[in-house]
């Protein structure tokens, strides 16, 4: 584990620990805190019940649960395959599933009735944060900063320091949420934003997201040689092949990650030619409405 000036040692067995880091806990349980005290506030106020969207938001926030504080985390300082897991929860499990609960109105709901109001207005009218977040939620900035966090990362250096150096894995760690956060975004559009894109342009723009994780799994995956020295040297103490642990890793990016991309372009077609049949409907009705008053 690592060390208070923040380097890690390796670890000299398989270790299943929970993580207790309060910079990791504290987030993360005042999170789900707040969203259980929103919704019990809105329920009240609306007589609501649970509905899909909160079991979605359930599902999400677990996701980050079993990849922050699980020993997914600990044991994936030992197998390169089992980090890559990790990444994954925190890329593209978690982000869509949250932004899909639509949670913000219901966290909101957790403050007082004045703060609400405040951060009700800070990113629902024009201003410094509405703008920030309508900026980097654009289709091309997203798309850049999720694909350059993925690729950055993965690289050995960069990979083995975030391994070496606790805050430099937190970081990577956050980096690749948020920029999953922002890349999802346009997909769904989630409050309080909006989807600048038709349905058309989403699918589009999900593939061209989901080429690079595809092409960046498969070349891990393919590697001839270990990429990684940090796995080699754990491979010492835990007796796994480190060619075959970065093997595995890769095809899980790649593989898994294809059937995520994959399943949310199903539901985009899906989506898109309901869109087409409401339209077609709305236009039949207009058209029998028109016929309607020529006839009389």
């Amino acid at each position: 584990m690592w060390t208070s000036s923040g380097s890690l040692f390796t670890p000299p067995s398989t270790s299943f620990e929970f993580q207790t880091d309060p910079f990791l806990l504290v987030p993360l349980i005042a999170v789900g805190v707040a969203y259980a005290l929103g919704y019990r506030r809105l329920a009240r106020r609306r007589h609501a019940t649970h509905s899909r969207r909160d079991g979605l938001f359930v599902v999400g926030y677990a996701a980050l649960l079993v990849a922050l504080i699980s020993p997914v985390h600990s044991v994936g300082e030992q197998y390169f395959s089992v980090h890559m897991v990790q990444h994954l929860l925190l890329s593209l499990v978690a982000p869509p599933l949250l932004l899909l609960s639509a949670a913000m109105p219901v966290l909101l709901w957790a403050f007082p009735a004045q703060d609400r109001a405040t951060l009700g207005r800070l990113v629902g009218q024009p201003g410094l944060v509405r703008s920030s977040l309508k900026f980097l939620t654009k289709p091309l900035v997203a798309l850049t900063l999720f694909v350059a966090t993925q690729w950055i990362w993965h690289q050995p250096v960069a990979y083995d320091w975030a391994l070496a150096n606790r805050w430099a894995h937190y970081f990577e760690h956050v980096s690749f949420f948020l920029t999953a956060m922002l890349f999802w975004w346009p997909v769904i559009g989630a409050p309080p934003l909006p989807s600048p894109l038709n349905y058309p342009a989403r699918l589009a723009y999900t593939f061209f997201g989901w080429l690079p994780n595809s092409i960046l799994g498969a070349g891990i995956s393919l590697s001839r040689a270990p990429l990684y020295p940090y796995y080699v040297s754990t491979a010492q103490t835990t007796g796994i092949d480190p060619l075959f642990d970065q093997q595995l890793a890769g095809l899980i990016m790649w593989v898994p990650g294809d059937v995520v991309f994959a399943a949310i372009l199903l539901i985009l077609f899906a989506a898109y030619m309901r869109d087409e049949e409401r339209k077609e409907a709305w236009i039949d009705r207009e058209l029998d409405a028109r016929d309607a008053q020529l006839k009389t």
